[in-house]
């Protein structure tokens, strides 16, 4: 059937499951009530860092110390520990989010009359296009490694113990990183074997990377030091406020592009002159919508690909080729092989990205 979620080649802002509302829980095996919350509200990594402060006692966490924006990631060290309190909050913590994300996926896949109601921006399509859904893909960092492996067990077990037939989870390899080589497959223009930089603006790190392409496709990544997002707060007084957030964000991510392009000098002879950007946005030739933290950027152009272009050369003297594409879009590019499929990255909040297949017109 066809993807309602789609339009014209783009995908639309309303496939975000971040506002889908719990109005009536799928299953009563889930001990925790999430009724009335939306999916933002009980899965998020901002709520993982606030689950891990509340327990950093027991975990033996000194948290001032800790970027907080890592610590999800001490969570996978926990649960192959030796030390047994540690491993059993980590367990704890790992457990309550995964049965809420099962809680999510069974409300997607049942699709009741009283949560189809809360969801203004669908109609039947957008639910019985869920409905038809065989493969759920997991990427982004909360999906990587054992914490992965973990939130998959207990998603599962909720379908398992309602006894509601599930979709069938698969976690993405080097999900972390899966953003740059999805960029990877937007490049088509090459000459043999050709250097590009591409990166991925999430909303907690910006990742960099280089990619080889030859005739068939990628052949090599190097994954460069990612860097923390600035500048991506979303709430403001008034619109000025807003624009000259927005003037500070496109000032710290055109440094990143410059500073990279310095520091890969002794790595490759020549980078192409196309860049191609994943952007935790919904983006379309160039125009950015009014959402998140990247959404400011609309303030500043109609089309920032031509934007950040110009801005480039004026620091570079060199012309390049701006892409930008919505980050789950990019994500899901690399599983155009799986029909009947959806990505869902799980990082600062829900991303999603739909699959489409290489032989697809």
């Amino acid at each position: 059937m066809d993807n309602p979620f789609f339009e014209n080649g783009f995908l639309c802002p309303n496939a975000s499951i971040n506002n889908l509302v719990i109005e009536k829980m799928p299953t009563d095996k889930v001990n925790k009530n999430l009724q009335g919350k939306t999916a933002i509200e009980v899965f998020s990594t901002e709520l993982f860092i606030k689950e891990i402060k509340k327990n950093a006692n027991e975990l033996n966490l000194d948290v001032d110390k800790i970027e907080e924006k890592i610590l999800p990631q001490y969570l996978n060290d926990f649960l192959e520990c030796d030390y047994c309190l540690s491993k059993r909050i980590a367990n704890n913590i790992v457990k309550l989010f995964g049965e809420r994300l099962g809680v999510i996926l069974l409300i997607l896949k049942k699709g009741e009359k009283e949560n189809r109601l809360k969801r203004k921006d669908w109609d039947q399509r957008h639910w019985d296009y869920w409905k038809s859904i065989k493969n759920v893909i997991l990427a982004g960092g909360l999906s990587s490694s054992k914490l992965g492996e973990n939130l998959r067990y207990h998603a599962y077990k909720v379908f398992e113990n309602s006894n509601e037939d599930g979709y069938n989870i698969i976690l993405s390899q080097n999900s972390s990183n899966i953003g740059i080589k999805g960029c990877s497959r937007y490049i088509k223009e090459n000459n043999g074997e050709e250097v590009y930089l591409v990166f991925d603006w999430g909303q907690t790190f910006i990742k960099r990377g280089l990619v080889t392409i030859g005739k068939d496709g990628a052949k090599d990544i190097i994954n460069l030091n990612k860097v923390l997002s600035k500048h991506i707060l979303c709430s403001f007084k008034d619109v000025r406020e807003e624009k000259k957030e927005a003037i500070n964000l496109h000032k710290y991510l055109l440094s990143i592009i410059v500073r990279t392009l310095e520091e890969i000098q002794d790595k490759v002879k020549k980078v192409q002159d196309n860049i191609v950007i994943s952007v935790a946005n919904y983006v379309r030739n160039g125009i950015m919508a009014n959402r998140g933290g990247y959404g400011k950027l609309r303030l500043l152009t109609n089309n920032y690909e031509k934007y950040l272009s110009c801005s480039l050369y004026r620091i570079t003297k060199r012309e390049f080729k701006i892409k930008l594409i919505h980050d789950g879009t990019a994500m899901a590019a690399e599983f155009s092989n799986y029909p009947n499929s959806v990505c869902i990255s799980l990082g600062t909040v829900f991303g999603v990205g739909f699959p489409v297949l290489e032989n697809a017109n």
